[in-house]
């Protein structure tokens, strides 16, 4: 920087308007030389006001790093000259004013000199000069400041590390369980900041690392917002889906998907993926995400399907299997999500989910064409109704089994779709019997309000009759065998093999049921018992008129008794009618592949079961046959076994 010249006297080498030397001798020779600090007898007097004021030799004495400059009549500060760019520590905070411009304000000089000397940027030049003097050259000390300036990043870095990791640990948590995480007010006074503050805060009161940030860093940088979390829930969340991928790599996979609409009445796609983990030896199912959908149409659920699994590195190519449930846009054979899918790859299956498929078979076999049935599950929907509408209602209930020492069960409603429940409402039902009736009078005696005494009467009506007695014994057993199917079918252990022989199981128990008259004579001799401990008449037989149709006269039943009506047009209908629907219901295409992969495996396998497999996987009918003639005919090996 120029500096414009005030005074007569000889310009000095060292005087501090000068340029420092940059060759490094000369500047290394400059900077041993010291501060320039010429005494005068006098120095050249500026007006301030009314009052002449000059440079004060003893300055000099008093502040040892200033040098003056008798060319510019100014003062500098030696160290900040020398070192005021020399590391990275001093960015931004260099004072211009001792190191280039040179300081003339005598009449404020020893208050700003004072405030200089205490400045970081003064306390890192003066520092490095004393580094300097003390044989370092200036590329050990750059060297050495870097170093500490990283080990400081370091740390700081090690610091922020470990908040984070409590801070991931608290959003896992909150995440797993499915709980909010923000609250209305999120000041420090507010009590109901929620979940994720209210964690921080009793975390931080036994964990000292957090204690000392949250207290005592950047207030900025807490890394408590709600920004901050959702970015965190980001990270997560990828680093999930990167993992998933690795273990999905070179592997074939299966898609399940289902859509439905969420509470704020969007429609919601969730995928999953099952696929062979060598880690746990076994199949796997993993969550992959929820895809919301704008349209529910096929091309759009099977782009959206893409996509979805093109974030964990899957195609089409490596798809296995698919499996939807029955709704036209997903299991559609012309322009359905798997015919979409079978496009792509034709190699693909489709599999109508099982649990989905004998929720449909109920639906079918017990709606109103069944008309003692129908009726018999409107009423256990009231009985629920009735008395879990009041808290009253359900301590009558809860006294009179209390009373009467006898276990009460929670009474249970009817779900529009899972239809499997149906078997815990007749189980409660059937359990409560006796105290429901004498809870029901109980109402009826003692309720002021008219329509409460009308709805208990005729639902003690409707209990004690012959109808709801054998319809609630009949049907207790038929429903416990589904209820027992469908849960092992939500197992996400379960495999198709297992899950085939579980709906095999459950038509061979239906058709034993129909066909054995021991079984229904003793379940009908309950019903008697019932009715005979409650008064209950049982009706007569209804009189029915023969068709005089020729093709129906042959199938038609006249019963002469009511166990013979009941039997036949109630009973054998149920029965028939489920049996009907599981036999429609699960003839998919994909089970003779099952089939086949099973009987192999079991070393069952037949000429249709080789044809099959031939054709499903492209392989030579003959080598199949060869491969299992040969590994069935090995000494050590054990049939039947399914460790293969």
């Amino acid at each position: 920087m120029q500096h414009e010249k005030t005074s007569g006297l000889p310009c000095h080498p060292d005087d501090p308007a000068n340029v420092l030397p940059t060759f490094q001798l000369e500047l290394k020779s400059r900077i041993h030389r010291g501060p320039y600090q010429p005494v005068f007898d006098f120095y050249p007097r500026t007006k301030f006001g009314k009052n002449d004021r000059s440079f004060i030799k003893s300055w000099f004495s008093t502040f040892k790093w200033i040098e003056y400059s008798p060319m510019v009549d100014r003062i500098f500060c030696f160290s900040c000259r020398v070192f005021d760019t020399s590391d990275g520590r001093n960015s931004g905070q260099i004072d211009r004013t001792f190191s280039h411009i040179g300081f003339k304000n005598w009449n404020n000089a020893t208050s700003r000199l004072r405030e200089h000397q205490k400045s970081k940027h003064h306390i890192n030049s003066t520092e490095s000069l004393a580094n300097y003097l003390n044989s370092k050259s200036i590329d050990v000390v750059l060297e050495e400041s870097r170093i500490k300036t990283l080990e400081q990043r370091e740390k700081q870095r090690l610091l922020n590390r470990s908040i984070l990791h409590r801070l991931i640990d608290i959003t896992i948590c909150l995440a797993k369980s499915g709980k909010p995480f923000r609250g209305h007010q999120e000041n420090s006074t507010s009590v109901s900041k929620g979940l994720f503050l209210d964690f921080v805060d009793v975390l931080k009161k036994y964990d000292v690392t957090l204690r000392d940030h949250l207290t005592n860093g950047k207030k900025n940088a807490s890394y408590l917002s709600n920004r901050i979390q959702n970015d965190l829930l980001q990270s997560i969340n990828n680093v999930m889906k990167r993992k998933i991928a690795l273990n999905v790599c070179n592997k074939s996979v299966s898609v399940c998907a289902d859509e439905t609409s969420d509470v704020g009445h969007y429609e919601q796609m969730a995928v999953i993926v099952r696929y062979f983990d060598d880690e746990k030896n076994k199949p796997v199912e993993t969550f992959i995400g929820i895809q919301r959908l704008t349209s529910v149409d096929a091309l759009s659920i099977f782009n959206n399907l893409t996509t979805k699994i093109s974030e964990i590195n899957v195609t089409w190519q490596s798809v296995l299997a698919v499996c939807f449930d029955g709704a036209s846009a997903m299991s559609g054979k012309i322009n359905g999500v798997q015919m979409k899918v079978k496009e792509v790859n034709s190699k693909i299956q489709y599999v109508h989910c099982f649990g989905h498929c004998l929720n449909l078979v109920l639906v079918d076999s017990l709606s109103n064409k069944n008309r003692v049935i129908f009726d018999f599950f409107g009423y256990i929907q009231m009985i629920y109704s009735f008395i879990e509408c009041s808290p009253i209602r359900h301590a009558v209930l809860e006294k009179i089994a209390e009373q009467t020492n006898k276990k009460l069960k929670s009474l249970k409603s009817l779900s529009t779709t899972r239809w499997a429940c149906r078997s815990e409402a007749i189980e409660a039902v059937d359990q409560n019997f006796n105290s429901l009736i004498l809870c029901l009078l109980e109402i009826a005696k003692n309720t002021n309000l008219s329509d409460v005494r009308v709805k208990a009467k005729g639902l003690v009506h409707q209990i004690k009759s012959y109808h709801f007695i054998f319809s609630l014994t009949v049907l207790k057993p038929i429903m416990v065998q589904i209820r027992i199917v469908s849960a092992s079918l939500q197992s996400p252990n379960l495999d198709l093999l297992t899950a085939v022989q579980l709906i095999n199981g459950l038509k061979n128990a239906l058709t034993k049921f129909r066909s054995d008259d021991n079984y229904f004579t003793s379940l009908y001799n309950k019903v008697l018992e019932v009715c005979n401990e409650h008064n209950i008449e049982i009706p007569s037989v209804k009189k029915r008129k023969i068709s005089k149709k020729i093709n129906d006269s042959s199938t038609q039943h006249i019963s002469t008794d009511k166990k013979s009506e009941m039997k036949h047009f109630v009973y054998f209908v149920v029965l028939d009618d489920l049996l009907n629907g599981i036999q429609e219901r699960f003839s998919q295409e994909t089970l003779t592949l099952i089939t086949a992969v099973g009987h192999l495996i079991n070393f069952e396998l037949s000429k249709s079961d080789i044809t099959t497999l031939s054709t499903t996987f492209d392989l030579s009918a003959l080598d199949i046959e060869g491969e299992y003639n040969i590994l069935k005919s090995l000494p050590d090996f054990n049939q039947g076994s399914s460790t293969m």
